[in-house]
């Protein structure tokens, strides 16, 4: 009642106020509440109201505008000084809005609206005038004064029979009456005269109110009085603490008004309250009355909530406390044998960093080692940044919607068994070549590898079961090493010896006849390679017998005589359906018992608490959960470590190795190289190779067992293997022949790739990123940290396996022969027919399947121009000794000779694509004018090495550095990974890039002359001492190497003629479909397209914004490939992004999650208008767009709390 008493006395929408007030108050009303749109206004506005030609105008002068940015729209919120003009007697109120309301105030105020936005008199049509004399009026005076009296006077002392709303807005009547009276005297209104005097007379009128209450006489004044001195002492919880409503203030400013407006009142407060007199010497504005000024008691209020909060949280943390206590005992007892258990092993193992708490017990006090929660995901990133990005006016073209890249293609090239070493063969040949194998075998074999080598033979060719071989074995007192680690240190030190003696008289030509010779018959050569592949099969004889599989219960006779099939290979070492698999983390930790009780619960739990457990959002099945801290998707684990890598006992002294411990700028101090390190990065794998066929090494290599991989490594072992291998993954890991650690090897190297890719983007420009410190940046989050955990990890157990280390003891000798001479040595064996070769043992041993191992062979023997310069890197610093990624020196030789082979095939793809020879003077007697006369003869090189990003107009040593820069953006990442000791996530923060001033031209993916973005790229090569381009160009080394390299290519496509391509791409930033500004463009363009399948109009085009072709949400049996999560699966390894055209929104798709994302295209006032109901023009937003297209790049779909908040487990409807 009082409230409406208020609201009829002061509301002036119809009795007082001009439409413009009326839309001001309105808008008021509406952006207290909270942010709004433009159309979210209008629509809330009376229709009178919302059509005025003033609307514009006045939202201006109230409300402050936001551009829209990321996910958010553009959005009004009301300008700071106009709060001031906040009505809490609105007619339109509700209390939910009303309270949203009050929060915000005092969010911008830091005081409640309840006590300082009081009801005002305001100016009324004169037939209306009498409406005031309703708040003045006796009987509304009387109920106001029973109020106080019911706050004042209680049989208890701590409660109140007025409650606190009541009190509130009588005393909003009272302050309104006040001002009627203050505004009519000051009017000297003389009709009005009378009823403010009756009002000023009633308020220091006294009355008994009897002997129950004790109460004396009291007056409206005298109660105000007693009412402030309650909630100024404290001693009751009446006053409303929450949100700084501080009564008592409000109660002193309506006395001091009192005083000022009426003598005698004033005389009353002399006696009541003479603290408040002294204040009212001078008169009191009349726009100043309804301020409230007691900062100190608000303080006071503030303080003593805190210490309420204070003491909550600290019990709460004693209850915590005990809980924990009271499971210590259980939990300590059921790990306490596995914790034995790992304290056995040797102070390299897997164990606990310090300040990891697991996230779900979060124990400070276990010692049982944690796990860090991980994401694998498959990506085609790579491929998509070869191929650039689609236009939305060109027609999709089936062949161009398929993705290729340089690594892990089926499709790539097939190598035919005549072509490849294999021919047909009957049994008594079979049976020859084997026994010659043994006998060359026998005279380094250790005790109980020549038996070895014949059951595994037996067991694969089942012709051959009955036969006996003549094991001429000499076993017998060997010497042997005691482990693998001794052995790699011993060939470390001896690699380091050979080098140093070849480089004191290397003669380049001569080193190239010398080796060659072994190319073209020198038999002992060729015995001791066959010799390790002796070795090789030996352990894997002895890992079956160890470790018998189930899957390998079943024989099949691959040998069968006359066959012709054809064997498809990959294209080096990678998964199948995808370019690599990326490696990222949220950076919380568990342990796995721990986290074994949580999945088991989240399975059983599934159904009755889908929502609470995030059941919708990931397949169990699939070993997929959420995080218990941050809800981000995990689908494995991966084991923490402590300590730095194991280092050589001694180190030689040319050597400088990098410090762990290294922190800040990359650049070491050393002077610039005259020319690059070709000489030392050659010395080095020559030496490693000759090391890798030395007699003796070979004779004390001897056979150990091979441990069985960690269980707390098993997680992410089997997800990569299912990964990788999905079809055939149960096989090989049964065979024995697929090895863990280069499996998470190639995912570190690809993480490396994606991560650099990333950091080219901006999170909310489309502007590129070239910055050195912005790429470095990246190692400093949790994803960055999961990385340089995962490195040492693998070279942590790099030196337990002997199957591990003959495998890439071998690949040392493959990439020796491609790198060094430009020879596949994996095909040699042709050349000596089929006797006495280990390699076709293995080859004819498993024709239907192409083991990993044979896989990661091939890729070494390629000619090193075929794949991409890193990955040759990455996989070279695999094979070779550990140490040798702690040394500067021989990793710089690495990089530069790498560096050079980016550069050659730079040079090739800019030649290609020009169609002539460069006429510039000064590449006379160059490698340009060298590679230049073997294209003149072979110019089918040119179909190999393509690119999408190369002017021919531009200049050739411009584009040879900018096609080089990516090279170099990743060893600089790979140089700081290994530099840097990250001892947890979050060491350092979450590191947001900071944006870069680097504009670059966006309109064309042509490559020009941008002096940014070559100013990054002279950064790098001084970083690693690489002479300058004109130098390079014109080393006689190199121009004999590159011409080594092409010849070696030219021979390998005429042998396994290549189907596929090499793309080159400079540091282009990703990018989604290039798309119209106006949306009714695109629009016209799809909204009547058909689908390719049935030729029918689809109801809900999706448009991939990744290739460009139409797809459709909606599943249909006789449109499979059209279907959203199929083309997903099939584009982008299972991420899909899709425009759809009728809604203007985006459907992400992972695998079979989907999740809405908002529309790229916003209104003239940042708007969405989804299903366009509003019909206003749309533009796109390129930082909405921007933000959309980093999280693309930087594989966040299922790392964002937006993204998994909209996901939905399943197929997906529109409604």
């Amino acid at each position: 009642m009082l409230t409406l008493i208020v609201q009829i006395v002061q509301e002036r929408r119809f009795s007082g106020l001009s439409p413009v007030e009326n839309l001001r108050r309105e808008l008021v009303h509406k952006l207290a509440i909270g942010d709004a749109t433009r159309s979210q206004l209008v629509k809330s506005l009376p229709r009178d109201l919302s059509k005025l030609d003033q609307l514009q105008e006045i939202l201006d002068a109230v409300a402050v505008y936001s551009n829209p940015s990321g996910l958010n729209q553009g959005m009004y919120s009301l300008h700071w000084m106009h709060w001031k003009e906040l009505d809490l007697y609105h007619p339109r109120w509700n209390s939910r809005e009303l309270q949203i309301a009050e929060e915000r105030y005092i969010r911008y105020h830091g005081v409640s609206a309840l006590t300082t936005q009081m009801p005002r008199w305001t100016k009324i049509y004169p037939p209306l005038e009498g409406v005031a004399r309703i708040a003045t009026c006796k009987a509304v005076l009387q109920i106001i004064r029973a109020v106080l009296f019911y706050a004042v006077v209680s049989d208890k002392l701590t409660e109140t029979r007025a409650p606190e709303g009541v009190l509130l807005i009588s005393l909003h009547l009272l302050s309104l009456a006040l001002d009627i009276c203050l505004q009519q005297r000051e009017s000297m209104d003389k009709s009005n005269i009378g009823d403010s005097s009756s009002m000023l007379a009633f308020v220091v009128e006294e009355i008994h109110e009897g002997k129950n209450y004790a109460a004396g006489e009291q007056s409206l004044l005298s109660l105000l009085v007693s009412l402030m001195k309650m909630h100024k002492s404290g001693n009751t919880g009446k006053f409303l603490e929450a949100g700084n409503c501080n009564i008592s203030s409000l109660i002193e400013s309506l006395l001091k008004n009192f005083g000022e407006v009426d003598s005698q009142c004033m005389t009353r407060l002399q006696h009541l309250a003479p603290e408040v007199v002294p204040h009212l010497l001078h008169p009191i504005p009349a726009s100043e009355i309804n301020m409230v000024g007691s900062a100190t008691d608000t303080d006071k209020r503030k303080a003593k909530a805190r210490e309420r909060q204070a003491a909550i949280l600290a019990k709460m943390k004693a209850e915590q406390s005990k809980f924990l206590s009271s499971i210590n005992s259980t939990t300590e007892g059921d790990s306490k044998s596995g914790l034995e258990e790992s304290n056995s092993d040797d102070g390299q193992d897997l164990e606990e960093t310090v300040q990891d708490v697991c996230s779900l017990c979060h124990d400070p006090k276990s010692k049982i080692p944690v796990s860090f929660l991980i994401l694998l995901q498959k990506s085609r990133l790579l491929s998509f940044i070869e191929r650039g990005p689609p236009l939305w006016d060109q027609v999709w073209q089936p062949d161009k919607g398929k993705v290729s890249s340089h690594a892990s293609k089926l499709t790539r090239h097939t190598r035919r068994i005549s072509s490849g070493g294999l021919v047909q063969i009957s049994s008594t040949q079979l049976e020859q070549l084997v026994q010659n194998a043994v006998n060359e075998f026998a005279d380094y074999a250790q005790p109980g590898e020549v038996t070895a080598i014949v059951e595994f033979v037996k067991s694969k060719f089942p012709s051959l079961a009955n036969t006996r071989f003549k094991c001429g074995s000499k076993d017998g007192n060997a010497m042997t090493v005691s482990t693998f680690d001794v052995l790699e240190q011993n060939m470390y030190f001896s690699i380091w010896k050979e080098m140093h003696n070849d480089m004191l008289v290397f003669d380049f030509e001569e080193g190239k006849g010398e080796i060659l010779a072994a190319e073209c018959g020198l038999k002992s050569n060729r015995i001791l390679e066959s010799v390790l592949l002796g070795k090789y099969i030996a352990a894997l004889s002895r890992e079956k017998t160890e470790h018998p599989s189930a899957s390998e219960n079943a024989h099949n006779d691959n040998a069968q005589i006359g066959s012709t099939s054809q064997l498809s290979a990959y294209d080096g070492f990678g998964p199948e359906e995808c370019d690599g698999v990326h490696l990222s983390s949220c950076g919380h930790a568990v342990h796995q018992a721990c986290l074994d009780r949580y999945l088991s619960s989240l399975k059983e739990r599934y159904v009755g608490r889908i929502i609470f457990e995030g059941g919708h959002i990931v397949d169990l099945d699939q070993g997929e959960f959420l995080c218990p801290v941050c809800r981000q998707l995990a689908n494995s684990v991966l084991p923490s470590f402590n300590g730095n890598f194991r280092k050589a006992q001694t180190q030689p002294m040319m050597q400088t190795v990098i410090s762990p411990h290294a922190t800040g700028s990359l650049v070491p101090s050393s002077d610039e190289c005259n020319s690059p390190l070709l000489q030392q990065a050659l010395s080095l794998l020559q030496s490693a190779a000759k090391v890798v066929r030395n007699e003796d090494m070979l004779k004390i290599f001897t056979l150990q067992n091979n441990k069985t991989i960690k269980p707390n490594l098993e997680s992410i072992s089997a997800m990569l293997l299912k990964m990788y291998f999905p079809n055939k993954h149960d096989k090989f890991l049964g065979s024995g022949r697929v090895d863990p650690l280069m499996i998470m090897w190639d995912t570190l190297r690809y993480s490396l790739v994606s991560m650099e890719i990333s950091a080219r983007c901006e999170r909310s420009q489309v502007t590129p990123n070239y910055g050195v410190n912005i790429l470095l940046k990246e190692l400093k989050s949790s994803s960055g940290f999961v990385l340089s955990l995962l490195l040492k990890i693998v070279q942590n157990l790099r030196g337990k396996s002997s199957l591990h280390l003959l495998q890439r003891l071998r690949a040392i000798q493959l990439f020796s022969g491609s790198i060094c001479l430009g020879v596949s040595m994996d095909y040699a064996s042709r050349t000596f027919g089929c006797g006495g070769n280990m390699s076709s043992i293995l080859k004819h041993a498993d024709k239907e399947s192409f083991y990993p191992d044979m896989q990661f062979w091939h890729r070494a023997a390629d000619p090193v121009l075929e794949h991409e310069a890193f990955s040759s890197l990455m996989w070279v610093l695999f094979c070779l000794p550990q140490p040798f990624l702690t040394c500067q020196e021989s990793l710089l030789s690495l990089v530069h000779i790498f560096y050079v082979v980016a550069v050659v095939q730079a040079i090739i793809t800019y030649i290609g694509k020009q169609q002539c020879i460069p006429k510039e003077s000064n590449f006379h007697d160059s490698l340009i004018t060298d590679i230049s006369k073997v294209m003149e003869e072979s110019g089918w090189i040119q179909q190999y090495f393509v690119s999408n990003y190369v002017d021919p107009s531009s200049d050739i040593k411009d584009i040879i550095r900018k096609l080089s820069f990516p090279y170099l953006r990743r060893c600089a990442l790979l140089w700081k990974l290994l530099s840097t000791n990250v001892s947890a996530p979050f060491c350092d923060g979450n590191h947001v890039p900071d944006g870069l001033s680097n504009v670059v031209n966006d309109g064309l993916d042509i490559l020009g002359c941008d002096p940014v973005e070559l100013n990054q790229i002279q950064e790098l090569e001084k970083f690693f001492k690489i002479p300058p381009l004109d130098v390079v160009l014109k080393d006689q080394v190199l121009q004999s190497l590159a011409m080594r390299w092409l010849h070696h290519f030219c021979m390998e496509y005429e042998i396994r003629s290549f189907q596929g391509s090499l793309h080159s791409a400079p540091a282009v930033p990703f990018k989604l479909m290039h798309l119209p500004n106006l949306y009714q463009d695109l629009l016209q363009r799809y909204i009547k397209r058909r689908c390719t399948n049935c030729n029918k109009v689809l109801d809900e085009p999706a448009l991939c914004l990744l290739c460009g072709r139409l797809c459709s949400p909606s599943w249909k049996p006789c449109c499979r490939e059209n279907g959203c999560q199929a083309h997903a699966m099939a584009c982008g390894a299972g991420m899909g992004v899709f425009l759809l055209v009728k809604r203007t929104t985006i459907l992400l798709q992972r695998c079979a999650r989907p999740a809405l994302w908002p529309s790229l295209y916003l209104d003239a006032f940042g708007e969405e208008d989804v299903e366009m109901h509003r019909g206003k023009p749309l533009y796109l937003n390129v930082e909405r767009y921007a933000a959309l297209t980093y999280m693309v790049a930087s594989h966040g779909l299922d790392r964002s709390f937006k993204v998994l908040g909209q996901t939905t487990i399943g197929t997906f409807f529109i409604s």
